[in-house]
């Protein structure tokens, strides 16, 4: 509820206006400018990164546009226009991350999924928080669940996906670990690994600064 949104553009004026030592805020970005990431904070402020496989993040993405976009209903078609490109700024993000905050900011979605009460105080450990009890876990749990985010896009109380008029709670889909095999032929598969190695990606990273840095400079999408 802070009046100054988190957005990366305000970021440095909430920082500057909000009592974030006394209180808590909590915000879920993308922020990708070297003068954000490689800024020294202090104590009071935490990066947490989740980690998940890169097809399987390439999947959810093609549905959030898929829902947004009347044209996008191929996967195929979707990952040759989009999903390549998408895959290498994830990539290029979790690396600049990482570079600046480390690994142990990170946690690895398959994680969350498997041992969730695991990750769940080691994040809270990272706060410096109490140990939490099983039962405390457990409403950590059923607060997090896809049902319940759900629920709260239906009821109002979430706002994610603002730009999405109807039917957001869909964009909140399974969740479920390796379901990019239903979606990824084997060139496909390639393509990607080709793209996680960073090998031969003189065009790709041309056609990226056009589609997705240039069009974020001159519309101020962030």
């Amino acid at each position: 509820n802070s009046p100054t949104t988190i957005v990366e553009s305000k970021f440095f004026d909430f920082l500057k206006n909000e009592d974030y030592h006394t209180c808590n805020y909590i915000t879920k970005s993308h922020y990708y400018l070297d003068s954000t990431i490689n800024r020294c904070y202090g104590s009071d402020i935490h990066f947490f990164f989740v980690q998940r496989d890169i097809k399987d993040a390439i999947v959810s993405h093609f549905h959030h546009l898929k829902m947004k976009y009347f044209f996008i209903r191929s996967f195929n078609f979707y990952y040759f226009l989009i999903g390549r490109l998408k895959a290498f700024e994830i990539l290029t993000f979790n690396s600049k991350y990482r570079q600046a905050f480390g690994d142990k900011n990170f946690f690895q979605y398959v994680d969350m999924k498997t041992d969730f009460e695991s990750v769940v105080l080691t994040i809270s450990s990272r706060l410096g928080l109490k140990i939490l009890s099983k039962e405390e876990i457990a409403i950590v749990k059923e607060n997090t669940s896809i049902k319940k985010m759900r629920n709260d896009l239906l009821s109002g109380k979430a706002k994610y996906y603002s730009t999405v008029n109807k039917n957001r709670d869909s964009l909140i889909r399974k969740g479920q670990v390796g379901d990019w095999v239903h979606y990824f032929n084997d060139r496909q598969t390639k393509d990607i690994k080709r793209i996680n190695l960073n090998k031969k990606l003189f065009f790709l990273r041309i056609f990226y600064f056009i589609l997705f840095s240039l069009r974020r400079r001159i519309f101020r999408i962030e």
